[in-house]
């Protein structure tokens, strides 16, 4: 059974990552190139990146990704199954693998608000634009939090907290792509 917890943890966890990957970026080498050269330390550099890269998002959340989980995931290979403390009737590797795909979606859409921030970092709108990517970032880390609490269904409210903050950051970038007239220009 460990085997087809593995193989079912490893596609929900970097299904969607991999997904974007094969679809958009490995199609253009220069696109493969600019994903693997934007690793680095995540908050910090993000800058730096902005006037670098355009791809940079993707790498963030390849390497969040591959960093953040793939210790356990080979784990899931052993014999047992290790339970989520919050969670009692789900494994950590499932619980694991949902957060591990909500923070890759995280970090392309964090990267998206930030870069737009950065470009009008003077304005009040970029400002707000950046602080949000940082305390955003904050919040769904220490709601992860919730996974190895006591709280009932604490795995539930980990998820939820993601998934909302990946909510208002890609309503964040349609309302940025619509105010530039970004979507009606290159959908007609």
């Amino acid at each position: 059974m460990s085997l087809y917890s593995f193989f079912g943890c490893l596609f929900l966890a970097y299904g969607p990552i991999l997904s974007i990957f094969f679809l958009y970026i490995a199609r253009n080498a220069q696109y493969v190139l600019l994903m693997v050269s934007s690793v680095a330390i995540q908050e910090i550099f993000r800058w730096g990146f902005f006037r670098i890269l355009s791809l940079s998002g993707f790498g963030y959340a390849l390497m969040s990704c591959l960093v953040s989980y793939i210790s356990l995931l080979v784990e899931s290979l052993g014999p047992g199954v290790k339970m989520c403390q919050s969670c009692p009737g789900l494994s950590l590797f499932f619980v694991s693998a949902i957060n591990t795909t909500i923070f890759s979606l995280l970090h392309m859409a964090w990267m998206m608000v930030a870069f737009e921030g950065f470009s009008s970092y003077k304005t009040k709108s970029g400002m707000l634009q950046i602080t949000w990517v940082i305390f955003s970032h904050y919040g769904a880390s220490y709601a992860t939090l919730f996974n190895a609490s006591d709280i009932h269904l604490g795995c539930v409210y980990s998820a939820l907290i993601g998934v909302v903050i990946l909510a208002i950051s890609c309503a964040w970038i349609a309302y940025g792509l619509k105010s530039r007239n970004y979507i009606n220009r290159h959908t007609n």
